[in-house]
Order: C-alpha cells, then structure tokens, then sequence
C-alpha cells in the first residue's frame, strides 16, 4: 500500500513538472514570434491584408473568398436545390 502510494505521488509530481515546462516553452515560442511577420506565409493568400492598397489584389481576394463560400454552401448537406 505504501509503495502504491510513493508511485503514485513520484507519477503526479512528473505530470506537474512536464506540464510547468510544457507550459513555459509555450509561452516562451508566444513570446519569441515577431507580429510583423504576421502575413509573411503564402497559405494567407485567402485574407485580406489590412495594409492592402492595392484595388485588384482586394478583388481578386474577395472573388476567391466569395467563390470559396459558394463552394461550401453548394456542397452543404442541408442546401434545398
């Protein structure tokens, strides 16, 4: 009985200690990342940029984002067509 009990408290302080470092890397890489290179990614291309100037580069990513949404609103199992 004595023994479960060291094993089980030895477990529950390796889970504490796993979780406090787990923990702290997370906030740590949250931390580490720049905001400038917020849109840098090429996988954004979808969303608009809030410093976007330029009139083709907002409609052509409006027309993708409209035509996506008449994707997934098409192929909704609930559509009445």
């Amino acid at each position: 009985m004595v023994i479960a009990a060291v094993i089980y408290i030895s477990i529950s302080v390796l889970l504490v200690v796993s979780a406090g470092i787990f923990f702290a890397k997370a906030i740590q890489s949250l931390m580490s990342k720049k905001q400038t290179n917020k849109y840098k990614r090429t996988e954004q291309v979808m969303f608009l940029r809030p410093n976007s100037n330029d009139p083709l580069a907002v409609s052509t990513r409006r027309a993708e984002i409209i035509a996506m949404l008449e994707r997934q609103f098409a192929s909704s199992p609930s559509s009445d067509s």
